[in-house]
């Protein structure tokens, strides 16, 4: 059994187990969706935004509601196949567009992020 993100400190929700993911094609986004306390989970992580005394930067949503950001000490899987520009991921209602500009993911309450290498933001 895979556990991404398995934490030492959780500053924010993760999912565990992972049951499913994608990463950007660059690969420096890697997402991983699973339960967490029995509710769909998407987390994210930039890993050029990892922090040696923090851990991996981590935005966090549900299916409905608003994003969590945050650290967790531990590595997101990355076992995934990669999400092609243009294309988008979809998972109990949450939607993940992949651009060269960068990631955006939305849930069914319209909260979400917007990652890439340069700039990230919770709407």
């Amino acid at each position: 059994m895979i556990i991404p993100l398995a934490a030492l400190i959780l500053a924010v929700p993760v999912p565990v187990p992972t049951q499913t993911g994608f990463l950007t094609p660059s690969g420096n986004i890697a997402c991983n969706a699973g339960p967490y306390h029995g509710k769909p989970l998407l987390a994210c992580t930039v890993f050029s935004k990892a922090d040696a005394k923090r851990g991996q930067k981590v935005w966090a949503m549900a299916s409905a509601g608003r994003v969590s950001v945050g650290f967790v000490f531990g590595n997101a899987a990355t076992d995934y196949p990669k999400v092609a520009y243009g294309r988008s991921w979809t998972w109990h209602g949450i939607r993940c567009l992949s651009q060269r500009a960068g990631l955006t993911c939305t849930n069914r309450s319209s909260h979400g992020f917007f990652l890439s290498r340069q700039s990230q933001r919770v709407f």
